[in-house]
């Protein structure tokens, strides 16, 4: 009798605790919703898109966060918008040239990650001088696989 109790209390701990956490995190998804989208905090928007696409998978409501956070001018939200529109493109298709855009908008930033990202762009479209061009500006900005990425190119 007192091991069918102590397993039923340690079932009700267990099965509770996900929903007592979830209530007092203040980063849980209703809290970084009502950031995003009622109080425009960008970083939130961002933060619900890489929740998205790295807890849920779900990359279709990854790609609208990001979308939004690039709107409000977070670099990091153009950049994993451009990174999930790239990864489900082919080059010269409609998401591709979509990413590329993102990619841009960031790296005339100085978005180290996008420079990167346009060049791999680049080189996958054939491109191999464009390639070098963003690798080497990505390099510039700090990138380290930029620049082997530049050096490799340049052989």
């Amino acid at each position: 009798m007192k091991k069918i109790f102590v397993i039923s209390c340690l079932f009700f701990l267990f099965s509770t605790h996900n929903s007592f956490s979830q209530q007092m995190d203040p980063n849980g998804e209703e809290s970084l919703k009502m950031l995003c989208e009622e109080k425009n905090v960008s970083i939130s928007c961002w933060k619900l898109g890489d929740r998205y696409r790295t807890l849920d998978r779900d990359l279709k409501k990854a790609l609208i966060y990001y979308e939004k956070a690039c709107e409000m001018g977070l670099m990091n939200g153009c950049s994993y918008a451009g990174v999930v529109l790239a990864q489900r493109g082919t080059p010269y298709s409609k998401d591709f040239k979509k990413a590329t855009k993102y990619f841009v908008l960031a790296c005339d930033q100085k978005h180290d990650l996008a420079c990167f990202n346009l060049g791999s762009i680049k080189y996958k479209e054939g491109r191999a001088k464009k390639a070098i061009k963003y690798y080497d500006l990505a390099c510039e900005l700090g990138h380290k696989g930029a620049c082997a990425r530049a050096a490799k190119l340049k052989k």
